[in-house]
């Protein structure tokens, strides 16, 4: 313990039994004013030389002293009977452990950290409630019990930290200029890896790619095909009328030498296929240009989804091939690709172009999309604007999404052990027939107090105003992705930045 300083103020005098100044005086230090107190002399000037006992100066005054390790309160003696003597270096000390430059001996500052969002960073207020809010924010006071052990896991390099990311055209990445790389889960990921470790690319959807997309992007397909945002294709490849597994659904062929590319990271990569319906073809995947591995699929009855993972790879990117080798008119289909490494933050986005609520429920993928068969530690509900825009019905989302969530805390041998957090988007024009995006919200929130989840509500946060968005260049170019346009509701790389720098914010407090 260091030592307070004591003496030295004009308060500080030796005086003798009659109350007057005695220069030169011999001192004694005592840690008490009775009988049975101990006399100190472990005493040092303010040099750290040794003094033993205080001589007072020549205006019989104490000087300056510095007392024994720990000591608040000395006693001190000059022939007039023992006085009290307080450290003078009170205000220094509490100045210094109010700016933090001393120690936490009481681990306060350390359980605050732990416990509650970094109001200062974030710029939001806590209620009386315990809730640390702000504009366009909602945290309860015991949100992030699972997420931050996990982060501070793999921020310390012995543990993964997964987020499951569920959302619409704006999760998967429209109009983002690159799919991967530049969508807010994109950004998201990187700015999270790079505080808390790279724990590899994660999934990545055989939708993701020109077959998954299809529809009015033509020139969206070519500008994310050209920055290596789609997984890259040969043959032909159709989207599967039975949408099983991670991250929704699956593309599949016939066509014997079809193919599927995807450029992951990590040191061990798994790809999830279906198993055998009664016409399934064997395939082969191929790591970083190497010689074809040959599969076959299990012949378990029905449409199965399957995993056939690679280990031991060198860390950084690789390419997975994955091709059919069958017959013509056999059946290889393809849910996606994932990658990890042994520890760091890891996002899977398991996001729908166009996806709605209802999509995710049926059995066969609500236990794969942040559920028992793919968990995550932190599951993103991205709110989709397509159920607002499809006129679902209020209450029947809340049903499918409450559904959903208890998949995800309560289904196979779930406990309960993921944190969540809602994300509204903002709505901009896509909501100018019906104006019903408010029950959504509405609903959004009492979702959230029933799972303690947070909400991050980008329609509060942008104003409510298509307006603001669009001066501050959000809004997505469907004709140039990336750059600012005019879309209803999708986004630029503006708009995917700035939300994902708001969610970067809560996970890392």
């Amino acid at each position: 313990m260091a030592r307070n300083q004591f003496g030295g103020t004009a308060a500080d005098v030796a005086e003798d039994i009659n109350g007057s100044r005695v220069p030169g005086a011999m001192g004694t230090v005592w840690d008490g004013p009775g009988d049975t107190a101990n006399q100190l002399t472990d005493l040092t000037d303010m040099n750290a030389a040794a003094m033993g006992q205080l001589v007072a100066d020549d205006q019989g005054m104490i000087p300056p002293f510095m007392g024994p390790e720990g000591a608040e309160l000395l006693w001190v003696d000059f022939g007039g009977g023992r006085v009290a003597i307080t450290p003078v270096d009170v205000g220094s000390r509490l100045k210094s452990h109010v700016d933090n430059l001393a120690p936490d001996p009481h681990g306060d500052r350390a359980y605050a950290e732990q416990t509650f969002v970094k109001l200062a960073d974030a710029s939001w207020l806590v209620t009386p409630n315990g809730k640390a809010t702000g504009k366009g924010v909602q945290v309860p006071r015991q949100w992030g019990e699972f997420w931050r052990p996990k982060r501070d896991a793999a921020r310390a390099g012995t543990g993964t930290a997964t987020i499951a990311v569920i959302g619409g055209s704006t999760g998967v990445g429209f109009y983002a200029s690159q799919l991967v790389s530049k969508s807010w889960p994109g950004v998201l990921a990187s700015q999270l890896q790079a505080v808390n470790g790279d724990g590899g690319s994660g999934y990545v959807s055989a939708l993701f790619s020109a077959s998954g997309i299809a529809g009015n992007d033509s020139a969206a397909i070519n500008q994310w095909t050209a920055s290596g945002g789609l997984v890259a294709q040969t043959g032909t490849w159709s989207i599967g009328g039975y949408a099983l597994g991670p991250g929704w659904g699956y593309l599949y062929t016939s066509t014997t030498g079809s193919s599927m590319t995807w450029t992951v990271r990590g040191t061990s990569v798994t790809i999830y296929t279906l198993g055998a319906d009664g016409n399934r073809s064997p395939w082969s995947y191929s790591i970083d240009g190497g010689a074809d591995v040959p599969v076959t699929d299990s012949a378990t009855t029905g449409l199965t989804v399957l995993k056939t993972t690679v280990t031991g790879l060198p860390g950084g990117t690789h390419t997975v091939r994955v091709k059919h080798t069958g017959t013509a008119g056999a059946y290889l289909s393809i849910c996606g690709v994932s990658a990890e490494t042994n520890s760091g933050v890891v996002v899977n986005n398991l996001s729908k172009k166009n996806g709605t609520s209802a999509q995710y429920v049926p059995t066969g993928r609500v236990e794969w999309n942040g559920g028992a068969a793919y968990p995550a530690d932190l599951l993103i509900y991205a709110v989709s604007p397509q159920d607002v825009i499809d006129g679902v019905a209020v209450d029947s989302w809340a049903s499918q999404v409450r559904q959903h969530l208890t998949s995800v805390r309560d289904g196979g041998s779930s406990v309960g052990a993921t944190d969540i957090v809602f994300v509204l988007p903002h709505i901009g024009q896509a909501d100018a027939q019906g104006y019903r995006h408010q029950d959504f919200a509405d609903r959004t929130y009492a979702l959230a107090n029933t799972f303690e989840a947070a909400v991050v509500d980008f329609w509060n946060l942008g104003r409510n105003s298509w307006n603001f968005f669009n001066s501050l260049g959000y809004w997505g170019n469907p004709s140039a992705p990336g750059t600012a346009g005019t879309d209803a509701f999708l986004l630029s790389d503006a708009g995917h930045s700035y939300v994902a720098g708001v969610l970067t914010s809560l996970l890392n407090s």
